[in-house]
């Protein structure tokens, strides 16, 4: 993960925070429903944050023939099938 997408995804996730914290204080409707609001568009940039990092990430093997690499998502898929 670049360090600029590590910054953006530390600093969402911080916001995020804090409007949960706002959240389970005493607040007015008004209020709550912004925060809410902003919280949901906060939770889907950080899952949008995630993803990315998470296509970035390769496994590396160990083949006869050498190391190679291998997507992540490959290697969830074999897990899935062998459960």
């Amino acid at each position: 993960m670049s360090q600029s997408l590590s910054l953006d995804f530390e600093a969402t996730l911080s916001e995020l925070e804090k409007v949960v914290s706002e959240l389970d204080g005493d607040v007015k409707l008004e209020r709550a429903l912004e925060l809410f609001d902003r919280g949901m568009k906060l939770s889907c940039d950080c899952e949008t944050f995630l993803k990315g990092a998470e296509q970035k990430i390769e496994i590396l093997k160990r083949t006869a023939s050498g190391l190679t690499t291998e997507p992540f998502e490959a290697r969830l898929l074999e897990a899935d099938k062998s459960q």
